[in-house]
């Protein structure tokens, strides 16, 4: 993975990268949610607690955040990065 392709791929995992390390942004929310919900359906005890905070809690943005982290490790290293 290159350069361009990385950014891309933070872009589609909705992540920005800071000094600090990697920011979630509100499309990054919505899509890590979206797979908070397949895990909680699959019996994920983390998934089903995380869930169960309001939107705006930042413990929530924080298990997000982690969520698209991994997808985006995981992009990364499939393609040789």
């Amino acid at each position: 993975m290159n350069h361009e392709g990385r950014q891309k791929a933070l872009r589609r995992h909705g992540l920005t990268e800071t000094q600090d390390g990697f920011e979630l942004t509100a499309q990054g929310f919505q899509k890590a949610s979206r797979r908070a919900q397949g895990l909680r359906e699959q019996g994920d005890p983390e998934a089903v607690r995380m869930l169960a905070l309001s939107p705006e809690d930042p413990l929530r943005w924080e298990y997000c955040r982690c969520i698209q982290i991994e997808a985006f490790t995981a992009e990364a290293r499939a393609s040789g990065f």
